[in-house]
């Protein structure tokens, strides 16, 4: 039996030109893979890729079970 790949629950924020801040939840192995699966959400997610300012890792959480994190709408930049 192999060892299963340790995966990465992250929450990355970005600055988009025009409807300003977005958060992006995604399961990854690694920062760079997290940041890849961020960037394909969001193209999914919008009509017209956005013209992104700014990419920040704002929160990184090794999953077991019952993993997962408040996302509060209170939060400002």
């Amino acid at each position: 039996m192999s060892k299963q790949e340790e995966l990465f629950l992250y929450r990355v924020q970005v600055k988009e030109e025009t409807k300003g801040t977005m958060y992006i939840v995604v399961l990854a192995p690694s920062d760079e893979k997290a940041f890849a699966f961020a960037e394909q959400e969001l193209e999914r997610h919008m009509i017209v890729t956005p013209k992104v300012k700014e990419w920040l890792l704002l929160e990184k959480r090794r999953v077991h079970s019952g993993s997962g994190y408040v996302i509060d709408p209170t939060e400002t930049e």
